[in-house]
């Protein structure tokens, strides 16, 4: 069997984690599997930029020179893939992330019918089965690995796979290897139904007194010219018709965290937006998430709300990484605004304003009323949010839609352009 490690430690004075992943590498080899464990720390790999160069340039190829080539082949390779990492502000550390990010080559842009969702068609005719190792470090609770595990298994989806277990380092090696290798009849680690939630423990609900100036940070890793910036805009649009102001920061400039933490520290409120990049977040906003470690348990600080736009038609998508942005604001102690999720959103910065005008309104109403109560309206939030999901009925409707020629337009229009639409379908990590 081949296996493939993915060492998402970023300390290398945290020997204990290296050592156990060192010790169970010996344990396969040993075994009579072959073994390619990487090193993240140890690589160049920059971050995600949101080019899509991948799709519509380069097809299954990242346009950047850097070692997430190495990581690609060795997944697409691999019989089974365990992605490592210790927990850092109750999640995967920002090194492991803006691996993942990397990987999204291995699938094709299109859009396919799968299990009742939209999702990516695969690009290979095999990819390999995920596993996930965590390290708990002080802070990290039951719930943090839950909210992984099921975001994580959300992801394997997407990656044409299934999440065969989630794993903590303090379990035995001979255990994890047993698990990694023995041979499982087919199945997913159970998910419960994605809608939003708000029962997270500890979790402060925002009461006001309305903040009249915002802190926002824009987590597109496109910077100004993403999605996410035009639906902050629109809402800070509302936010400003009633009475506030704010400031914003783009997170692509990844030099300049420590002041964002400044700037989060000093907030009367806190407005952060990012697009779903692999059903979780873009690297750049975990490397922010982590550089504002120092601020849990502060008194004072700011509340917090958060938009989340996904290119999937549903926003069911997004509600897995909803559970882990309320944790967060229960972690870090910040009375916790919402969270306003938004699918479909890819190809918003395109669209004439004929196409995006009752997205917009919609938008500044809820921007509106929340800078006059403090509170985000349901029924706009719910709007804004539908479908939630399609009802499994139309299933087979998308899937005669999609066979269409209409159906990939906005990608082929790209790939064309480029002179890559006859290599769209390129395969390059074939041969190892």
């Amino acid at each position: 069997m081949k296996i493939t490690i993915l060492n998402g430690n970023p300390d290398a004075q945290n020997t204990a984690f290296d050592e156990y992943l060192t010790h169970l590498e010996k344990i396969l080899i040993a075994k009579g599997h072959t073994v390619t464990a990487l090193t993240l720390r140890e690589m160049e790999i920059r971050y995600c930029v949101g080019c899509w160069g991948c799709w519509v340039k380069t097809p299954g190829e990242c346009v950047a020179q850097d070692d997430s080539e190495q990581v690609c082949r060795a997944v697409i390779h691999a019989d089974r893939v365990m992605m490592a990492s210790p927990v850092i502000m109750g999640f995967l550390s920002a090194l492991l992330k803006k691996t993942m990010d990397k990987i999204i080559p291995i699938v094709h842009p299109y859009i396919v019918v799968d299990q009742g969702e939209a999702h990516h068609l695969a690009r290979y005719e095999h990819y390999p089965l995920l596993s996930l190792l965590l390290e708990q470090t002080p802070g990290t609770d039951a719930r943090d690995v839950t909210i992984i595990t099921e975001t994580f298994a959300r992801t394997s989806l997407n990656m044409k796979s299934r999440l065969l277990f989630s794993k903590l380092t303090r379990e035995p090696v001979t255990d994890v290897a047993a698990a990694l290798t023995q041979d499982i009849a087919r199945g997913q680690i159970p998910l419960p139904p994605p809608h939003p939630t708000t029962t997270v423990p500890d979790l402060v609900p925002f009461s006001g007194p309305v903040p009249k100036r915002l802190v926002v940070f824009n987590g597109s890793p496109r910077g100004k010219k993403g999605n996410t910036p035009i639906m902050l805009r629109e809402f800070l649009k509302g936010f400003e018709a009633a009475g506030g102001s704010y400031e914003q920061f783009d997170l692509v400039h990844t030099k300049e965290m420590s002041q964002f933490r400044q700037a989060f520290a000093g907030a009367e409120g806190v407005w952060l937006g990012f697009p779903l990049y692999t059903d979780m977040m873009p690297g750049i906003v975990k490397t922010f998430i982590e550089a504002l470690e120092p601020l849990v348990g502060r008194a004072g600080n700011p509340p917090v709300g958060f938009l989340v736009q996904s290119g999937f038609p549903e926003a069911a998508h997004s509600r897995y990484v909803e559970r882990y942005l309320e944790k967060l604001a229960a972690r870090l102690g910040c009375p916790y605004a919402g969270t306003i999720v938004k699918g479909n959103g890819e190809g918003t910065r395109l669209m004439p304003p004929s196409s995006t005008q009752g997205l917009f309104t919609t938008l500044n109403n809820l921007g509106e009323t929340f800078g006059k109560s403090g509170q985000l309206d349901p029924a706009l939030l719910n709007k804004l949010a539908k479908p939630e999901r399609y009802p499994r009925y139309l299933g087979p409707v998308f899937k005669l839609l999609l066979q269409t020629q209409y159906a990939h337009t906005y990608w082929d229009q790209m790939l064309k352009e480029n002179g890559a639409y006859d290599n769209r379908f390129a395969r390059p990590y074939t041969h190892s």
